[in-house]
């Protein structure tokens, strides 16, 4: 079980992917609050993206979260890290996802 600590450089290091100019482009028109939930650690993240940019990236709950992603903190590390495939993860059920599919498709581009 990853720590809370490294979780939260997880987090750092997808808002930083924003900072690659062509991903800033493709995200322009995304505006969006996405809540993390992290059951093994008891641990919730906000990250809200709008245009292109990360407006915020917090610890705690959104009220009316667009996109909702449960996951255990060394699946989010193993994906972030090339170990684990995120898709492989999703159909066998160590993601649940809340929110329209167009927008889990994007997300997939910040892991």
């Amino acid at each position: 079980m990853a720590t809370k600590e490294e979780v939260k450089k997880g987090l750092k290091r997808v808002a930083a992917k924003l900072e690659d100019p062509e991903l800033k482009k493709e995200f322009e028109k995304f505006h969006k609050c996405l809540q993390f939930v992290y059951p093994d650690i008891n641990l919730s993240y906000v990250l809200e993206v709008a245009g292109g940019e990360v407006k915020e990236l917090k610890e705690g709950t959104a009220e009316r979260p667009h996109v909702v992603v449960t996951i255990d903190s060394d699946t989010f590390l193993g994906i972030l890290d090339r170990r684990i495939d995120a898709l492989n993860a999703f159909s066998e059920g160590k993601i649940k996802y809340k929110g329209a599919m167009a927008d889990l498709l994007k997300l997939q581009k910040l892991l």
